[in-house]
């Protein structure tokens, strides 16, 4: 959607003629008042109230000369609400007005002469300069309007865009959730019956390891499903946290005992000798924990342990994992908690992802009210750190 370029001061007469009218911009209805002819048709009323305020002005101040000031302002009257093209006509008639009405001779138009072409040529100069100045600043306001109406106009379509895919994102997850159940219950169902024979026939061999892979690939494919749920809570607000007294120190040796089987890779806990006690939702805490210690599992070279240290220091608890994996540039480490980012690297490698648990767990640790970022050196590893507040 294109927006409108505010053309500055090369902005050319015939712009400022016929300036835009307000049916242009969206959401406006365009109104009868606000035509170029009406601002033709107003000159003559608004003229007649100047040369009342003239006659006014003589009857009541006997030195009054200010013949002019009235007919400045009806000119800057209609360059504000109709713009050049009519103010420019109300000067034209403001000076036959002024010859007939107020300079002598009275009665008699003597604009032809040169004697009352120089009685009006600096009141005509001055009220051009301030007709073009005038329809100048209201079609920049104009201009302005539109962009900005335009403007809201975009971000309200895709704030409804971004409303649709977060809601398409929760109903497709949902919908996913039993089909990819059923098809991992009847695959284990399977390897069951045939892990109670005693033999298996060639194919029946053959069928195991097919059968395994489908469970696993099923189990990742739920993981994703449970990302792609979580962040539309998050999105939408309903992601609720269960508040209660644990141990961190008991979650990170659940977690990483599980991450060790799973693995089947050495990582390293280092905690403090006693119970590190926060108010948190501790099935929140262990998805954190478990995210960044995978993330640190699925990028270091095999072999490289993976060692995650947990620390208090006064009121703040502190979950530091580090890994020995390629490392992330530092223009990329501040986009790597964006959702469906990844950075180049991942990408490019056979690693599965889709680039939303870093989200989700900067999301839950901004939701206990700490904060979590990334250090990293290029070719030597990243270390990825969480800062709670105890209390």
């Amino acid at each position: 959607m294109k927006l409108v370029h505010t053309k500055r001061y090369e902005q050319s007469l015939p712009e400022l003629v016929h300036p835009p009218q307000e049916a242009q911009y969206p959401g406006t209805p365009r109104s009868w008042w606000h035509h170029s002819w009406m601002g033709y048709l107003s000159s003559f009323p608004l003229l007649g109230l100047a040369l009342l305020g003239v006659f006014l002005g003589q009857r009541w101040l006997p030195h009054f000369s200010f013949f002019d000031i009235p007919f400045f302002l009806a000119v800057i009257v209609v360059a504000l609400s109709w713009g050049a093209g009519p103010a420019l006509f109300t000067i034209v008639l403001s000076a036959l007005v002024l010859d007939y009405f107020a300079l002598p001779p009275l009665g008699t138009l003597d604009i032809h002469t040169r004697m009352g072409l120089s009685q009006l040529l600096p009141f005509m100069a001055a009220a051009m300069m301030i007709a073009l100045i005038t329809a100048r600043r209201e079609a920049a306001r104009r201009h302005a309007l539109l962009a900005e109406q335009k403007v809201q106009a975009y971000a309200d379509e895709l704030e409804r865009a971004d409303q649709l895919k977060d809601q398409f994102l929760s109903v497709a997850s949902h919908e996913l959730k039993t089909p990819i159940a059923a098809i991992r219950a009847y695959t284990q169902l399977v390897l069951l019956r045939l892990s109670k024979r005693s033999e298996l026939s060639p194919a029946q061999g053959m069928l195991r390891p097919t059968l395994e892979k489908i469970v696993e690939q099923t189990g990742r494919l739920n993981a994703c499903v449970d990302d792609l749920l979580d962040l539309s809570r998050i999105r939408a607000g309903k992601m609720e946290l269960r508040r209660a007294r644990c141990d961190l120190a008991a979650v990170c040796r659940a977690v990483i005992e599980d991450q060790r089987q799973l693995s089947g890779r050495p990582i390293e806990l280092v905690v403090p000798p006693v119970a590190l006690m926060l108010e948190a939702d501790r099935d929140r805490m262990s998805q954190v924990v478990i995210n960044l210690v995978g993330n640190a599992v699925k990028y270091s070279p095999e072999g490289c342990p993976v060692e995650v240290y947990l620390s208090q220091r006064g009121e703040t608890a502190t979950i530091q994992v580090c890994d020995a994996g390629p490392g992330i540039p530092v223009s990329q480490r501040e986009r790597i908690f964006e959702a469906f980012y990844r950075t180049p690297e991942a990408q490019g490698s056979s690693r599965p992802g889709l680039g939303l648990g870093l989200a989700i767990c900067k999301e839950i640790i901004q939701r206990h009210g700490g904060r979590i970022w990334c250090d990293s050196c290029e070719g030597k590893g990243s270390r990825f750190i969480v800062e709670l507040p105890v209390r």
